[in-house]
This record gives structure tokens, C-alpha cells and sequence, in this order.
């Protein structure tokens, strides 16, 4: 993209944690211009680990680098009068405001949606909680894991008999910030139509309660609560991960119909499965899958993943390997789509992230920029956007107002 689709367009960023930085970092990567606005005293990602070679620093926080690229970071006193001034300035030349403090933080500063309307009334002005702005749980606090559960899916994810289980990694904050981004660019088309901001309001839970659409409607139709499966699937099998040669080598397969069975079977070397009645159809092997997860482990565990799915996937049977972090950012079809980019960082170099999920016209923008270090471009916001003098720029360092 030689012209990026948000390029003019500015944002005043207050995200904490990942799910708001996320978000703002999607924007800056298809062109606007966001502003990180942070405060000495409330640092959060930047001083969580881990760090680059293990070595602490605000600007060393991988947490941090991940979802602040492509950014600037300017540094206030938000508990400072002078330093929520700032803030409003900057608010006054921006088109969007993001936020994910906790209900009423924003208010209590003179920085929530009616005070930011006066300063600006087309401002599009995003708030994103746990369990949203409204109802009788706004004021409650909420990280991944109570959102998880909170949202229903943990009930669908788990193994048969067992507990809920809550799924790996940033999960929900990366989908909530998918959300985000979609609202937003629905609030910048309303705006460019109608001239009229918008505050819009994303609860986490809810963001996640739309991933179980299967087993709502399974619910509203007849009163059924969908059991817990594991990496088995109610209608199909064999459906799991099977243990390949090597230390945690998996590969996933995934059988649908007779024929892609028939084809396991011969690719297997184990023709005979076909005319075993444990397995002669889908419902035997649905009933069996005890007797042939093991049969299928004996064959897989002593080949190598991608031998597996290569023989698999020429056979048409759904396979593929289950990679690690490590191996996502070196896979050479990430790579090859541009999906792994390497932003080089002023303070630990270039580090490996994952970028867009989408191509057009074949490319992605790029990672302009690695993460700013803390503060690096006050002097830019402050005295070249705002238009601060030099004495009253030296003034607010000395005073801490800029941190």
C-alpha cells in the first residue's frame, strides 16, 4: 500500500495492559497517528517481564514492544492539573480517543466522553471494560481469565468430565481489540457521512460470548448444554493431536467422512480399518475413538510432523502440524505472506512480530516503526503539535508535569 487508509487521521491513546494498545497499534499500522499517552506512575507493560535479555528497563518489556508499535509516546502528570491539560490539548487535535481504565478513571481526571464532547464535538471516543461501561458489574474488575470464564466459553473448553478450561495466552484481549478496531472504522465512515462523533462502549465478555454461537443455539432450541470434548469434536473422528517423532512434535487430524477415513487408512498402512465395524462409519467412530486415537498414535509417532501432514494433505485428509510461538515467527509460509516483521527496536534491536492477518492486492503496510521509547517524543507532541514555547516546555520538565 503505497497510501494508507487511515492516514490523517489522529488518536490520543490511554490503553493499558494489551487489549486498547492492540487496538491502537492495528490503526497506527494502516496509518493514523497515535499518540500513547502514559504517566510515570502508572507504567504497567512497560515494567513487566519478560525483558530482552533478561535484562529490566521500561523500554526493554516485551509485554510492552508487542503492542505499541508504530506509535509516539508522550509522557504527563495525569494526577497534575497542568498534565490533564496537556492531555485535553491533545485530545482537542485528535480524532479518537481509546481507553481502558477502570470505570470512572477518566470521568474523575475531566477526561471522559461529555468532558472530551465539549473540547471536540465530533470526537469518536472508545471506553472498553471487562464487562463494559453499563449494568450492575461495570464497576467490576476483570483480567483474561475471569473474562473467559464470565463469557461462557471456558464452559465449552475443556476435556469430557474435567473442568473448565481457560485458554492460553492474551486471548480475550487481542479478540476484544479485534472488536475495537471494527467499531472504530464503523465510527470513522458514521463521522465522515453524518459529521457526528460517537462514544462507543466494548465490553470484553461480550466480545468473547460471540464465540459460542453452536452452543447458544443448542441452548435456545432445546435446553441441551453442550458437553466438554477435549480436542475431540462431537460429529467427527479421529479429531485430536496425535504425538509425532521428536520432543513435542503434534500434528492435528481431522476426519469428516468416510472417505477421508479410507484415505487415513491407506496412507496409515492399515487398510483394514476400513472393514472394522469399531470404525466402519462415523457414528462407530465416533463410539470407538478409544480404540483408534492409540492405532493412529502407533503410526504418527514414529514419523516426523510434516511427514505426517504432507502425506495427509496429498491424500486430502485434514492435517496440519501444531507449531510453538518459536515456530509460527519461522514458519516459511508466515514469512512468505508477510505475516512476521521485524521492527528494529532503538534499545533491544530488531525483534520478530506478528503483523497483519490480511493481505491486499497482495501486501500488507508495514510495521512503520518498533515501539517508542518512554517519552521519546514529548518534544515532538508538546512543542511542535501543541506549540508550547521553550520556557514553558522547560518549566513543565521541571515541575514534572511532563514525566
Amino acid at each position: 500500500m503505497t497510501v494508507l487508509p487511515l492516514e490523517g487521521i489522529r488518536i490520543a491513546d490511554f490503553g493499558q495492559i494489551i487489549a486498547v494498545p492492540y487496538t491502537a497499534q492495528m490503526l497506527a499500522w494502516l496509518g493514523a497517528e497515535v499518540i500513547l499517552i502514559e504517566t510515570q506512575e502508572r507504567l504497567t507493560t512497560r515494567i513487566w517481564p519478560p525483558f530482552a535479555a533478561n535484562e529490566p528497563g521500561v523500554n526493554r518489556s516485551g509485554g510492552f514492544n508487542m503492542v505499541n508499535s508504530s506509535k509516539m509516546s508522550c509522557t504527563l502528570n495525569l494526577r497534575d492539573p497542568k498534565g490533564v491539560a496537556l492531555a485535553k490539548q491533545i485530545i482537542s487535535v485528535s480524532d479518537i480517543v481509546v481507553e481502558n481504565y477502570s470505570s470512572g478513571t477518566m470521568q474523575r481526571m475531566g477526561l471522559g466522553y461529555e468532558d472530551v464532547k465539549r473540547l471536540r464535538p465530533d470526537v469518536i471516543y472508545l471506553s472498553l471494560g471487562a464487562f463494559g461501561r453499563t449494568g450492575p458489574m461495570k464497576d467490576l474488575v476483570g483480567f483474561h481469565s475471569v473474562i473467559n470464564l464470565f463469557s461462557g466459553l471456558a464452559s465449552v473448553t475443556g476435556h469430557k468430565g474435567s473442568h473448565p478450561r481457560i485458554m492460553g495466552g492474551l486471548f480475550p484481549d487481542a479478540f476484544s481489540g479485534c472488536y475495537c478496531i471494527l467499531s472504530l472504522l464503523e465510527a470513522i465512515y458514521h463521522r465522515a457521512n453524518t459529521g457526528q462523533g460517537q462514544h462507543i462502549e466494548v465490553a470484553m465478555t461480550e466480545a468473547l460470548g460471540t464465540l459460542i454461537p453452536e452452543a447458544v443455539m443448542e441452548y435456545t432450541l432445546d435446553g441441551t448444554e453442550p458437553k466438554r470434548v477435549g480436542n475431540r469434536h462431537k460429529n467427527k473422528a479421529p479429531h485430536n493431536v496425535f504425538r509425532c517423532l521428536g520432543v513435542e512434535n503434534w500434528v492435528a487430524i481431522s476426519v469428516e467422512n468416510d472417505a477421508q477415513f479410507k484415505a487415513l487408512a491407506q496412507v496409515s498402512g492399515n487398510p483394514r480399518w476400513v472393514s472394522d465395524t469399531r470404525f466402519a462409519n462415523p457414528e462407530a467412530r465416533l463410539s470407538h475413538q478409544g480404540d483408534l486415537e492409540p492405532l493412529i498414535q502407533d503410526w504418527t509417532s514414529g514419523l516426523h510432523v510434516h511427514d505426517v501432514v504432507g502425506r495427509l494433505q496429498k491424500a486430502g485428509v485434514p492435517a496440519g502440524p501444531v507449531l510453538d510461538s518459536a515456530q509460527v515467527l519461522v514458519d516459511p509460509h508466515m514469512v512468505a505472506r508477510g505475516f512476521v516483521q521485524s521492527p528494529d527496536h532503538p534499545e533491544v534491536g530488531p525483534r520478530p512480530l506478528g503483523a497483519f492477518p490480511w493481505a491486499v492486492d497482495g501486501g500488507q503496510p508495514g510495521i512503520a516503526r518498533a515501539a517508542p521509547l518512554l517519552g521519546e517524543h514529548n518534544q515532538k507532541v508538546i512543542q511542535e503539535l501543541l506549540q508550547v514555547p521553550d520556557d514553558e516546555y522547560t518549566r513543565l520538565l521541571d515541575s514534572g508535569v511532563i514525566s
